[in-house]
């Protein structure tokens, strides 16, 4: 993979620290950041109704735990 830096410029790698069991501590490389992107309520719940198939499934993961972290608020379905 080519890397491109500026003319007089030094490249810093960045390194995360990596827990595996048995207590070993590994360096991998950092990921870049994420690009936020903007979804409305309905994109999610069109979204889970292709994944689900079925309206109470799509509503129990749109309502999720995960989602919630995910997306960074709590979705309620009333049904």
């Amino acid at each position: 993979m080519a890397k491109t830096q500026r003319s007089g410029a030094v490249m810093n790698q960045v390194t995360r620290q990596v827990k595996k069991a048995g207590r070993v501590v590994a360096k991998a490389k950092a990921s870049r950041p994420v690009s936020k992107v903007q979804v409305t309520l309905g994109d999610l719940i069109a979204a889970a109704f292709d994944v689900a198939g079925e309206t109470k499934a799509a509503a129990k993961l749109v309502s999720s735990r995960a989602m919630s972290q995910a997306t960074g608020t709590h979705i309620v379905v009333v049904a």
